[in-house]
């Protein structure tokens, strides 16, 4: 006899039990990939929106230096008030010649965008931020 009669009830369930646990770990990987995702997606997302508003404020200072917006002060655009941004809000904080660094020809500006990640399980996460800061200098 050569022992072709197949595999035992104990060999099919160890297998069985080993592939459910290689199974399980992979299912846990794709819940933390997707959140890791996620999370990517949020950061690039508010990087974007406080690069936007910089560039918009860019735009004005070199067409009009002496623009109401361009006053110092902060502005704040809550959530829901970004076009097509409806999970951010915006801080945005000018300073005129901050620290005496230079003379009246130049602003501190400060763009902080908020943003609550979704978590792998579909819940809003603790409120996070970013924070984009750059000199804003008129042409003489």
């Amino acid at each position: 006899m050569r022992g072709d009669r197949g595999f035992t009830l104990g060999e099919v369930l160890v297998a069985t039990f080993v592939l459910a646990i290689g199974l399980v770990g992979i299912a846990t990987g794709f819940q933390y990939a997707t959140s890791g995702v996620e999370q990517g997606r949020g950061e690039t997302t508010a990087a974007f929106l406080a690069e936007q508003r910089l560039e918009w404020l860019k735009s004005l200072a070199l067409t009009n230096w002496t623009s109401a917006t361009l006053e110092a002060g902060t502005t704040t655009e809550g959530y829901g008030s970004i076009a097509d941004a409806a999970l951010y809000r915006r801080v945005t904080t000018i300073t005129d010649s901050p620290g005496g660094l230079c003379a009246a020809n130049c602003k501190l500006v400060r763009v902080t965008v908020f943003y609550r990640p979704v978590t792998g399980r579909g819940q809003l996460d603790q409120e996070r931020r970013l924070d984009v800061v750059t000199m804003l200098v008129a042409r003489s």
